[in-house]
């Protein structure tokens, strides 16, 4: 987890180039949170997810940003987030 400004962001790392995020993905949609991030051995990048998970309550659906970055740029992720918040918004 991070926080930059009043955004809190998930973060989940990986050690290779897939992986499920079934944790990251249940919080993003408990949470309702616009932007997670993945670090990985992939490139950058940034994607619109759609996501449902069943809860007591029956299924709860979710629609959030999912940045992808290298394990190397993870000094790099306050810079990151703070130039997608000045852009998006978030």
């Amino acid at each position: 987890m991070i926080s930059r400004g009043p955004l809190i962001v998930p973060v989940e790392v990986k050690s290779g180039r897939s992986g499920s995020l079934k944790s990251l993905q249940q919080f993003v949609t408990q949470k309702n949170i616009p932007l997670a991030v993945r670090f990985d051995l992939n490139p950058p990048g940034m994607q619109e997810i759609s996501h449902s998970i069943s809860t007591a309550k029956g299924i709860k659906r979710a629609n959030y940003k999912l940045l992808s970055l290298p394990l190397y740029l993870a000094e790099a992720l306050p810079k990151v987030l703070d130039e997608i918040r000045v852009s998006s918004r978030l």
